[in-house]
This record gives structure tokens, sequence and C-alpha cells, in this order.
């Protein structure tokens, strides 16, 4: 198989009985070509069954690579968007990227939906789609607390990264209802790692997901990031997972567009330092039976000022919500006053067609679009009523002001090809 005839696939694909969808929007590959299936993937290198996950990656995208597998390296770049990272490649062929993909392989696949950190990098921690873990976007109304919260920190939404759940006896470690792979894998006697920004250690999403974790590593630069990454493997020996997460690109593309010439600068900056620090350092034993997975968790959209959809200027829609809207600012919630659900769709459907598709609650949750599996109780209530998915680079924001003193250039959390497809690099470190 080519890359081009995957990503083609990849573009064009629909499920049987799938919504209608605009024709350029990617599908979420639950069954083997997504982000999703990687805990899959981990247990099936290292023989250890995980229960319940999500299948492994489809067998031809790593055909050979996994045979006499004693460790896996699972490194996730935020936003490292597929079309960022060939554009990239395209510039520079020097870069150790080229090398990697000649000597394993490197495919498009896709994350999961929403294409948004917190509830991707839950599914790969879980290896559970979005609708049985329930962490679905970046704030979220958390039924169970009576409250709209940010849901990296989970304070209330207007006092974001205050840590205010925590100080009401919030327990990070109970609140998803699924086991991490941390978990999954201890006792399948398998002991895994976790490699995170210093400020993120002990946060509580980074919590949720390195349960089961024998350790938590911090690092606070790129160079550190990329020792650290050196040292687990070369003072762990054995059968293990290692999970390294690195934000810088994601938070570049948010202030400045994913277009910048900064973004190209921090991927070009993370392959040297990865080819001097952490490959041309590796000792033979670290590198024996050892399989390193890259990825990302999503791309990004450029989504300037103008592009803005401000619900200041909607007082009627505002008015028959009980919520201002939630989820993302490219894939809101809409909760609804009780009585006024037509009203809103018809609100929606007058003023936002062509910059939005919207869902109600039922019809996404039956769309297969947030995965297979049996919803978890609370998914539904955090959906809301309604949902849009921006077709374009629209984006729902509070007002001008909002806008103008936070800019972001560049968002995430849509189905459009540069949020939804993101690479696949797997190579032996042995080879």
């Amino acid at each position: 198989m080519e890359t081009t005839t995957l990503a083609h696939n990849l573009r064009t694909y629909r499920p049987n009985g799938a919504p209608t969808l605009p024709e350029h929007f990617i599908w979420p590959r639950y069954e083997g070509l997504s982000v999703g299936n990687l805990a899959g993937t981990v247990g099936q290198a290292l023989g250890a069954t995980l229960p319940g996950v999500l299948p492994p990656l489809r067998d031809d995208l790593l055909d050979g690579l996994l045979d006499g597998v004693q460790r896996v390296v699972l490194v996730v770049i935020d936003a490292l968007g597929w079309e960022t990272l060939q554009d990239v490649m395209a510039r520079r062929p020097d870069l150790i990227f080229h090398r990697l993909a000649a000597q394993g392989r490197l495919w498009p696949i896709t994350t999961t939906f929403l294409s948004t950190t917190n509830s991707v990098l839950s599914t790969i921690h879980t290896g559970r789609a979005p609708v049985e873990h329930g962490l679905l976007a970046y704030s979220l109304f958390l039924r169970e607390w009576q409250m709209a919260v940010e849901a990296i920190s989970f304070s209330a939404i207007h006092r974001p990264f205050t840590g205010t759940l925590a100080e009401w006896g919030f327990e990070a470690e109970k609140f998803l209802p699924v086991p991490g792979i941390g978990q999954l894998l201890a006792v399948q006697g398998v002991a895994s790692y976790a490699l995170t920004l210093d400020a993120f250690v002990k946060t509580p999403l980074a919590v949720m997901h390195n349960r089961g974790m024998q350790n938590v590593f911090g690092y606070a630069t790129a160079s550190d990031f990329w020792l650290m990454l050196r040292r687990i493997l070369e003072q762990r020996p054995g059968r293990g997972f290692v999970s390294a997460y690195w934000c810088a690109v994601d938070t570049l593309a948010h202030r400045l567009g994913p277009l910048d010439e900064s973004g190209d600068a921090e991927i070009v900056s993370l392959a040297l330092l990865m080819e001097e620090i952490f490959f041309n350092r590796l000792t033979p034993a670290a590198r024996a039976r050892t399989l390193l997975l890259l990825t990302a968790d999503h791309g990004q959209i450029t989504t300037p000022p103008e592009a803005a959809i401000l619900l200041d200027q909607h007082p009627v829609l505002l008015d028959a919500l009980f919520l201002p809207p939630l989820g993302e600012g490219r894939v809101p919630f809409f909760h609804v006053r009780n009585g006024h659900y037509e009203t809103v769709r018809q609100y929606l459907d007058d003023h936002f067609a062509g910059q939005f598709v919207f869902f109600s609650q039922d019809e996404l949750l039956h769309s297969g679009l947030l995965g297979p599996g049996v919803p978890y109780a609370e998914t539904p209530h955090r959906l809301g009523d309604i949902i849009g998915i921006a077709t374009g680079n629209a984006y729902v924001a509070r007002d001008a002001e909002s806008v103008e003193k936070k800019p972001m250039l560049g968002r995430h959390g849509g189905l459009t090809p540069e949020e939804m497809l993101v690479p696949l690099l797997a190579v032996r470190l042995d080879f």
C-alpha cells in the first residue's frame, strides 16, 4: 500500500449508514487507522492482554516491526498534523524523519473526535473511544458537580487553571470511568513510565492519564525532553512502555497560526535535538528490541479573528440557552433551556448554515463519530442538546473583546483534514 493511497482512502471514507457530512470532512477510523488504536498496539507488541480497548492498528501499517519487541516508546507531539509534517519534510530533506521513515514506516492516520487534546489523549491513554470515557472537550458541563468546567485543570469555566474542583474534593484518579493503559499493563506485569512537561506532572488531566505508571518524569526544555527519554530507556531495561508528550508545536500554532514560520522552526528544532541527543547517543542495550511510535493528537486549522462568530451579537440564541456554548470553539455544545429546543435549532440553521453543520445529541451519539462502545452515563449530559461542527475556519467566541485580548490564530476540534489527519512514524530503534 502506498502512502498516497492510504491518504486518499482516509479523505474519502464513509462507513455504511454514516450521516451526511461535507465531502472534505475526515471520518475517525476507530477500527484500526487512528490514534485510538495505539493502546491495543502497545498491548499486542508487548504480549499483554488489554481488555476492552479498541483493536490494534491495522496489521499492514506495522508489518514486521512488532517481532520480538520488549519495549514500546510512544511520543505524542501535540498539533503535529500530517499535512504540516509533510510540508516541513518536503522543504527539509535532511531531517531525521526521512531516515526513520526509510528504516520503518510513515503513514497518515486519523485522530479521534473531537480532535482536541484532553479528549484524544484520554483515548490514547485508555484505549477507549470518547463515547466511553466521556472526556469530550476542553469545556464541559459536569452534571455531577452542577457546573461548567475547563477540563484540563478542572476549574470553573470563568476561572480557568485555578484548581477550583480540587479545592472541593475532586479526585482526578476516579474521574475517568475506564482504566488507564498503565493500570492495564501493570496487571500483566509490564512496567510503564510517562514523560511530560514539569508544569503538567500533577495536573488532574495528567493524573488521570498516568494512573498505574511506575513513575512520571518531568522535563523543562526540548533538549531535556530527549535527554530524559534516553535516560529512561537506558536506566530501565526489560519489558515496558514509555509515554512521552511534547506541547510546544500546539502552543505556537494557537498563538501565531499553524502556517507561521515559528511552527516550522519548532518542528525542525525538535527533529535536530531528537537526532543529536536521543538517537546518536542511545546505547545498543537501550535500542535493543525497542519500538518507537511517534504521532500527534491532532493538527490545527488557521482561524483568523474575522472568522469568529460573536455570541453577544445573538441575544435571542443566548436567551434560549441555560449555559453559554461549551465544548470547543469549533465544536460548540449548546445546552438548551427547557422548551426552547426547536427555537434554538431553527436559529442555528437560519444564522450559521454554511459555517457549521448541526447534530442533535441523539444523532451524534448514534453517528459513530465518537466511536464504538456503550456510552458512558455522563456522555449525553456533557454533549448538550445540539452540537455544531465548523465546516471551514469558523469558531464561536464570546465577544470581540475576548477575540482581541486572547487571539487564537490556530484552533482544532473539528473534522477538517488539517485537524484530523496525523502522522504515524514507527521504527525499531535497533535497526
